[in-house]
Parts: structure tokens; C-alpha cells; sequence
């Protein structure tokens, strides 16, 4: 049986999985309880050395495990591949652009604190701990197996689903789960199509920054604002549906 353990702890398929589950229970101890006594823009800034203090852990262990220097880690290989594979999710973040340019009426209650901490620190260091965690480390083993379709689906899936559950780790919201698990897919897509993690840390960024910038939106809820809004979740299952095929496809047709 403990040799059994030792296996899976070994083997490099599914080794990445676990740590990213352990690491995810940790940081999410560490940042709710500290949460309970720091608010505001402390809070932000806390949060934002966590999350680059657990992303630096995860490049240690990747070197670890996979024997995978830092500079090819934050390479741009396959930039092209990484650019195709992420369709998907570009179709649906020039939608999500669009639908927050046409809906602002003015910001409110953004200070230069918040912009700082919350706006563009944190989700700089979320965007570089994510990524290192919820798409190398659990995707990472797809690289040692047989790269069928079938191989990367359910490690995308894998990617999907504990992305997805971590936003909701607070308050269960079928909403939630669905957008963030399918944006976790996308992103995964696009890593492993192209073993490219610099493309979906750029993307998760730029989303991040404007999806924490709506917090502070006041909206006009004009005609074409709201009927672009009532097919969001339209676009959403676009954003899946291209992404799952881009993962169909073989490498070298991209």
C-alpha cells in the first residue's frame, strides 16, 4: 500500500495535481483567516505578496519535480501555437471588452490605493500564481502521458474544475463555477497546446485588471447594453466550445 503512494507520488502524470491541491488548502487557509482582521487596501497588498510568495514556491517545485529551468519556464516557445489555442478565449474577451465599454457611465469609489493594491498588484500576482499553479503544475503531467485528445481533455478538465471550485470556495454559485471553471479551461487549452504559460498569464491579467475594474463601474443599462448582457452566458459556452476544439487539433496543423 505505502509503495503504492510513493508511485503516485513519483510519477510525474499525476504528481503536479496533488501539490496544486495542497498548495490551493494552504492558501486559502492562510488568506481567510488573515482576511478576518485586515481589510481595504492592507488587505490587497498582503494578498498580493502571498500570492507572489506561493508562485515563487511553485517555480522551486517545478524544478524540482520536472527538472525545468525558470528562464524556460517564462519562455514565449510557441507562440503561435499558444496564439491559436487561445481563440477561444480571445473571442470571448473582445465581447466581455465591448460589453464593459458600452455599458460605463462613470467609476466610482476607485482610489489611487485601490488602483494600486487591488486593481493592478493583485491581480499581476494572481495572473503569476494561477497560472504557475492551476495550469503547470496540474497540467503538466499531460506531457509525460500518451497526448491524445482524450489525455489533454481531462486534464484540462481537471484545470476547469478545481479553478472553478476555488471561486466558490466561500459561497457555492453555479454561475461562478461555470465562468471561471471554462475561462480555467481556455487558459489550459492554450498550455497544453503549446507548453506556453507567458500567453495565459498575460490574458489572465489584462481580464483581471478589467474585471476588478467593473467592481468600481456605474452603468447606463442602455438597450444595446442589456441584449448584449442577456447573451453572456452565450458566450461563455462559446468561449468552451472553441477551446475544445483547438484541443482536438494535432500541434503541428495549428
Amino acid at each position: 500500500m505505502m509503495g503504492g503512494k510513493l508511485r503516485f507520488i513519483n510519477d510525474k502524470r499525476w504528481v503536479g495535481v496533488l501539490v496544486s491541491v495542497l498548495l490551493t488548502a494552504v492558501f486559502v487557509a492562510i488568506s481567510l483567516g488573515v482576511n478576518r482582521f485586515i481589510h481595504g487596501t492592507p488587505w490587497f497588498l498582503f494578498s498580493s505578496f502571498l500570492r507572489l510568495l506561493f508562485g515563487s514556491a511553485i517555480l522551486l517545485i517545478i524544478k524540482k519535480i520536472y527538472h525545468i529551468s525558470i528562464s524556460e519556464i517564462f519562455s514565449f516557445k510557441n507562440a503561435r501555437d499558444a496564439s491559436v489555442a487561445a481563440i477561444g478565449f480571445i473571442v470571448y474577451f473582445l465581447y466581455y471588452v465591448v460589453l464593459v465599454c458600452i455599458g460605463v457611465k462613470g467609476i466610482s469609489g476607485l482610489t489611487a490605493g485601490l488602483l494600486i493594491s487591488k486593481v493592478i498588484l493583485q491581480q499581476l500576482t494572481t495572473g503569476f500564481y494561477e497560472e504557475l499553479n492551476y495550469r503547470f503544475l496540474i497540467c503538466r503531467g499531460c506531457f509525460y502521458s500518451k497526448r491524445g485528445f482524450g489525455t489533454k481533455l481531462i486534464y484540462a478538465l481537471c484545470s476547469a474544475t478545481i479553478f472553478g471550485g476555488l471561486h466558490v470556495i466561500t459561497g457555492w454559485d453555479t454561475y461562478t463555477f461555470l465562468q471561471t471553471g471554462a475561462i480555467g479551461f481556455a487558459f489550459a487549452v492554450i498550455y497544453l497546446q503549446s507548453e506556453n504559460i507567458v500567453l495565459p498569464m498575460a490574458l489572465h491579467f489584462v481580464y483581471d485588471v478589467i474585471a476588478n475594474m467593473t467592481g468600481f463601474v456605474e452603468w447606463n443599462h442602455s438597450v444595446l447594453f442589456t441584449n448584449m448582457n442577456s447573451v453572456f452566458e452565450v458566450m461563455i459556452a462559446i468561449m468552451f466550445i472553441l477551446s475544445a476544439v483547438m484541443l482536438m487539433r494535432n500541434r503541428n496543423n495549428l
